[in-house]
């Protein structure tokens, strides 16, 4: 998944405008939280394993939400106003909190939030 997933980017009227989808960033943090998103790639084939082998071990690395969030934050600097949807998807705790300070920067860098869906 990548950012144009939850994030789009458009012109109304001369402003630059984003749609966050809370849901689909949602489903974006729930990957980076369970450590897929980075796993390293599987190498050697079929024939190379021994039958007894078994599976091997599952390897996964963690990206940082914090660095992620702030990364978003970089990304909407030269967005005017960010139309939220799907705020049902913020009732989770901690992603509420990242969420709801990302807007808090955002609005603290003169950005306006829209919230729509209520």
């Amino acid at each position: 998944m990548n950012r144009r997933d939850f994030l789009l980017f458009r012109t109304v009227d001369s402003k630059n405008v984003a749609d966050l989808s809370c849901e689909k960033l949602f489903m974006y943090f729930q990957d980076i939280n369970a450590g897929f998103q980075n796993s390293p790639s599987e190498e050697g084939t079929i024939d190379d394993a021994e039958w007894w082998a078994g599976e091997p071990a599952l390897l996964t690395s963690k990206a940082d939400p914090e660095r992620f969030f702030a990364s978003v934050l970089d990304d909407l600097a030269d967005i005017d106003s960010i139309k939220v949807k799907d705020m049902e998807w913020l009732d989770q705790g901690e992603f509420r909190v990242r969420v709801e300070t990302m807007l808090t920067a955002f609005k603290a860098k003169g950005g306006e939030v829209v919230y729509k869906d209520l």
